[in-house]
């Protein structure tokens, strides 16, 4: 099992001891990921705020004559900007802790229960997830996938915004604009918790990654992104009660080296062993013991769900349990839980018939290629005839398909299908072997899959796609 060290950071040091209602001249970075958003709501409250980007100009020429800087998390700290102003004593806030000083200063949730979700993987599913389960609720929920308000009367989609930290005031400014009252906001974070939430969600540390100009572990970021529970369970006389849900083993003794009061944590997991709640899927039940609510109620019991198809090893078994818990965690009376016809996510381990083919489509902006192992296993559950489709159709993707790891797959898993196609024309020529085909696009491969299969066959979609 990996080690996770929790790590400083230049943008950690100073944001514990700062915050912004101390200081009037602020410089915030990276208007790629949201500094406009920040500096705009700054500016409402009476700041004096620059935006600057180090992507595109190297040096600051102006005085560096601010009180605080804020940065995003995976800004590399190697940038100049970064390096002056940590010369000149100027202490940094993240962006994240700016986001959660700001929607406290504004009083932006005063009438909403919030939950914040991040991870590196399982974010979408598990935000999706907890909507269903609050489908008698007016929850409005930001996701990579989409961003949307719900009630048994009305949905009302958002135009498509991102994941980064900022886009939480984005998007409660458009809900306000809409005269949208939600009493549940579902945000999928990405690199960490900001701290707004009654519910603070990390699905997982596994398919870890290096930020930061390679500096730190992704995981490294949301792990201290728990303090931000602790820095401001009360502001401007704010005083919640919060709850963290994180998984247990690795999780344990990192909580125990983090100094945190004002809120409780609930633990979910795939046994029995778990210390609050934990799935049944052989017997479709959900079973919970001492699990904290914002409330500050303990409750204890189970209840019986149903599903549909597609529910298969560990990656959903997670992701449900994370769901229940953080909806129980809300204070929501297990009674009043959606628990009937939940299904699985578009494009995340969905199962479903296509011509009489059995299709498994995990293929999304956030896929892996790691998965396919465990997407195999599933798979052989309908048939030994398969067939896989991996690859990447956008060119808007994060982290895009490796031709190395690629040819890894192809070489590993070529005894285990009938054909392997593979979307993306840059593969060409670069990745080959027997039964391997190329396609432009997923449903071109789609098409080919099933024209190339019989009955009773499954396809595997696995491509990094922008969906």
């Amino acid at each position: 099992m990996k080690k996770y060290i929790l790590v400083k950071h230049p943008f950690q040091d100073g944001y514990q001891k700062m915050n912004i209602k101390e200081v009037s001249k602020i410089l915030v970075l990276d208007p790629i990921h949201g500094a406009e958003v920040i500096a705009e709501e700054l500016k409402e409250l009476g700041k004096e705020v620059e935006v600057f980007n180090p992507y595109r100009e190297s040096t600051f020429t102006g005085d560096l004559d601010y009180e605080l800087v804020i940065a995003p998390v995976h800004l590399n700290p190697n940038f100049e900007i970064v390096k002056q102003a940590l010369k000149n004593g100027i202490p940094f806030m993240s962006h994240h802790k700016a986001v959660e000083e700001i929607a406290a200063r504004k009083n932006i949730f005063a009438d909403t229960k919030v939950v914040e979700v991040t991870g590196t993987v399982g974010k979408t599913a598990v935000c999706e997830l907890i909507c269903q389960l609050l489908k008698n609720k007016k929850v409005l929920s930001h996701t990579s996938s989409v961003t949307r308000f719900k009630s048994a009367e009305e949905e009302v989609q958002f135009p498509r915004i991102g994941g980064a930290p900022a886009n939480v005031l984005k998007v409660m400014g458009i809900a306000k604009e809409k005269n949208l009252k939600p009493e549940i906001a579902v945000f999928e974070i990405s690199l960490g918790l900001t701290g707004i939430g009654d519910v603070g969600v990390i699905t997982s540390l596994e398919a870890d990654y290096r930020i930061a100009g390679g500096t730190k572990d992704a995981s490294a970021a949301k792990i201290t992104s728990i303090q931000n529970y602790a820095y401001t369970a009360k502001i401007e006389g704010r005083n919640r009660s919060s709850v963290v849900i994180v998984l247990p083993d690795s999780f344990s003794e990192m909580l125990a080296n983090i100094e945190v009061k004002g809120f409780n944590t609930n633990f979910f997991g795939a046994t029995a062993k778990a210390k609050n709640l934990w799935l049944d899927d052989t017997k479709s039940k959900v079973f919970f013991d001492g699990l904290k609510t914002v409330n500050g109620d303990s409750v204890s019991g189970g209840m019986k769900f149903n599903f549909g198809a597609g529910f298969y090893g560990d990656y959903y078994k997670n992701c449900l349990e994370a769901s229940f818990c953080t909806v129980l965690s809300l204070g929501i009376p297990p009674e009043e839980v959606s628990t009937g016809n939940i299904s699985a996510v578009s494009g995340r381990l969905k199962v479903e018939k296509r011509k009489g083919r059995v299709l498994i489509d995990n293929s999304n902006s956030g896929t892996k290629l790691k998965f396919i192992d465990e997407i195999t296993d599933m798979a052989r559950q309908f048939s030994d005839k398969m067939i896989l489709i991996v690859g990447e159709e956008s060119e808007y993707v994060c982290e895009g398909v490796s031709v190395e790891e690629l040819k890894q797959v192809v070489e590993n898993a070529a005894r285990d299908f009938v054909e392997i196609i593979i979307v993306g024309a840059e593969f060409k020529e670069k990745v080959g072997g027997k039964t391997v085909f190329f396609s432009d696009t997923l449903d071109v491969a789609l098409g080919k899959a099933v024209s190339d299969s019989e009955e009773g066959s499954v396809i595997i979609s696995n491509v990094k796609m922008w969906r």
